[in-house]
């Protein structure tokens, strides 16, 4: 339908009481809603000044809404800047600079300066420091709610702790800290009251700087703690109970018995995700991240994952491994020590949480770029029993999981379980032409003396439970074509028992290839 004037009639067929085209007729909130619709956050700037040629009314439009101009990217030219500010009038304003912008950080704080009492957010990315951030360094900074700032060079930006607000407390109105690699002087910033913390690779941060904003911000909804080197535990730091009733998402990346201290220290009753990474050398196991338990943690953890109905469990390239258990995931690095070792110990520690010890519990396997022998594998042949693997090679690396693939079709002796993953019913496969052959042969192997008069058994696992689905190059993957590839899959069907065969997603059945 035109919209435009016509240019005899209305749509009615009578120009008697015509106003004009149906986008001039809209109330101007609705028009503004548009506005806001169309506009890019990556390219306001454009389409700001597309929207003021269109026509006198658009253009009055948008110069007197302020919320049309903010945030103020110094990515779209000083002239937008100055627009912007001009155009906020007396409303709060978001800012976003960056060292990689037109405008040169030094030139944008100027240029923002007289809206000081106005910033609602800055988030900073740079690689090159500023001889002054500006408004942050003043106390005149009150109405902040958000900051964020990013170092993303080598280095530091310096080599002093920054100071922020004259060196005083920090607005009463900031509720969200994001800091990268910035060194800051947390302590004087006296924080409290906050809902987001978020500090990684931030130098000269100590235990106690840490502790006290915990303790100021009862109201904490998310917490994020990475690679604070500077952060130690000893007999001197006191270890009195942190309340955070709110606290919902928690990101620990620390040395063990740091972490241990503060799940011991912080009472998080209302936690539904927690992310712990760490990296081990040896000297302290992964397991001791449990075991023995953390009393004041102990709740938490039994709530984290006792809903979980399968734990996913993946190896991948130089030694990272993880752990979804529920809300609970874990990571470790586990350069020059056995990652299978470790990753089973944490996963033992972790199943005492859980409801009758887990029993009925499944896991999903995922090997990527990685060469697990038989050995390594079998420490995974118990509860929770694997019923879905993925094999997958990372197109920059040689390394890939044949292995696992050949020990499929490997009957163990003296083992409970004569096969390995007997309970096993979904194979996910992206290893390439090079390796279907290997495919089909564990495939042979594993299930050519399969009952066919009766299910198998799995309480004793004397044989392996028939596979449901093998999907091959699932549908995000950097899987190959299907075409010429028919053969193949009529074949790993008829050694697999008929399972569902999936390619890139798509059931073979359904389409044609």
């Amino acid at each position: 339908m035109d919209l435009s004037t016509p240019s005899d009639a209305s749509p009615l067929g009578s120009t008697r009481g015509y106003q004009g085209p149906y986008i001039h007729q809209l109330p101007q909130e609705i028009l503004i809603i548009i506005f806001h619709l169309y506009i890019d956050r990556w390219s306001s700037g454009q389409d700001l000044t597309r929207l003021r040629l269109v026509c006198h009314a658009w253009r009055a439009t948008v110069d007197s809404t302020p919320s049309l101009w903010t945030p103020i990217r110094g990515a779209h030219g000083m002239q937008h800047v100055r627009n912007a500010i001009a155009y906020t009038g007396e409303s709060p304003i978001d800012l976003i600079p960056s060292s990689g912008d037109p405008v040169s950080l030094d030139d944008f704080f100027m240029a923002v300066g007289g809206k000081i009492a106005y910033w609602r957010s800055v988030d900073l990315d740079f690689d090159v420091p500023p001889a002054s951030y500006g408004g942050l360094q003043t106390s005149a900074c009150r109405s902040l709610e958000n900051l964020r700032m990013s170092w993303v060079s080598e280095g530091l930006p310096q080599a002093t702790p920054l100071c922020l607000f004259d060196g005083g407390p920090a607005p009463a109105t900031l509720k969200e800290l994001s800091l990268f690699r910035i060194p800051v002087d947390l302590g004087a910033m006296q924080l409290s009251n906050l809902s987001k913390l978020e500090l990684k690779d931030v130098p000269h941060l100590v235990t106690e700087d840490i502790l006290l904003v915990l303790d100021n911000s009862p109201m904490l909804v998310t917490l994020g703690l990475q690679e604070l080197g500077g952060l130690r535990v000893s007999d001197s730091i006191g270890g009195a109970p942190i309340h955070l009733g709110s606290l919902t998402t928690c990101t620990l990346d620390l040395p063990i018995p740091v972490i241990r201290f503060l799940l011991s220290t912080m009472h998080t009753p209302s936690l539904r995700r927690a992310d712990l990474s760490c990296r081990l050398d040896g000297s302290i196991p992964a397991s001791s991240l449990f075991s023995p338990s953390i009393a004041a943690f102990t709740p938490t953890l039994r709530r984290l994952v006792s809903p979980a109905k399968y734990v996913e469990i993946e190896f991948a390239f130089s030694g990272l491994c993880s752990i979804v258990f529920g809300g609970l995931e874990i990571s470790l690095d586990t350069s020059g020590i056995d990652e299978y070792r470790s990753l089973r110990d944490v996963l033992d520690s972790l199943m005492s949480y859980t409801r009758a010890n887990g029993a009925g519990l499944k896991a999903h396997l995922r090997l990527d770029a990685v060469e697990p022998d038989l050995e390594n594998l079998q420490l995974f042949n118990c509860q929770p029993m694997v019923e879905e693997l993925t094999v997958s090679v990372a197109f920059w690396s040689d390394l890939a999981p044949t292995k696992a693939v050949e020990a499929l079709g490997t009957r163990i002796h003296n083992s409970p379980n004569s096969w390995l993953f007997p309970e096993l019913e979904v194979i996910k496969y992206d290893l390439g032409d090079d390796f279907y052959d290997l495919l089909k042969t564990a495939l042979e192997e594993r299930y050519c003396e399969v009952p066919t008069a009766e299910a198998p058994s799995a309480a004793t696992h004397q044989y392996p439970l028939s596979l449901k689905e093998i999907h091959f190059h699932w549908e995000n993957s950097r899987g190959l074509r299907r075409e010429g590839k028919e053969d193949l899959l009529k074949e790993v069907r008829r050694l697999a028992g008929n399972p569902k065969i999936f390619w890139r997603g798509v059931l073979v059945d359904s389409v044609p290839p």
